[in-house]
């Protein structure tokens, strides 16, 4: 299982605090166009947007038509909403995570099923990585809008 290190990232993955910015909240700084957060990350910082709809999910599922014998390889697995229905109809999963808080969330959802041992997680920037074989990429790509 991996080990959710916050040590892994530099301030370059921050975004830039401006005083106008900090005026705006009183002197804590203010995300961009002031969009409400999700309570248990700060997804901003990493310009993620956690899937929640679970039909989207499966529909993202089905239309990859995965086989039992596909090796998928999912970017931004995020909390895992995704990750959890892929691993059920494929051979295994290479989940690529940035943020090692979603990573470790992810770990803990899986951990004690029998999915878990289908499962690895690569901590880390995905366009950085050295990316096993894989079958199928799947994706609930993250973006970050400016």
């Amino acid at each position: 299982m991996p080990k959710a290190v916050a040590n892994r990232f530099n301030k370059s993955h921050e975004p830039p605090v401006t005083k106008a910015s900090t005026k705006k909240s009183g002197g804590t700084p203010s995300t961009p166009g002031d969009r409400a957060q999700n309570p248990l990350f700060n997804t901003e910082r990493f310009g993620q947007h956690i899937l929640k709809n679970p039909q989207v999910a499966q529909a993202i599922v089905e239309k990859a038509n995965l086989r039992p014998t596909d090796k998928v390889l999912e970017v931004g697995p995020g909390t895992g909403n995704l990750t959890v229905r892929i691993l059920e109809k494929a051979k295994n999963v290479t989940a690529i995570e940035m943020d090692p808080r979603m990573a470790a969330e992810l770990t803990k959802r899986v951990q004690g099923t029998p999915e878990h041992r289908k499962l690895e997680i690569v901590i880390g920037d995905f366009v950085k990585a050295d990316l096993p074989y894989f079958d199928v990429c799947i994706s609930n790509t993250p973006y970050q809008a400016y």
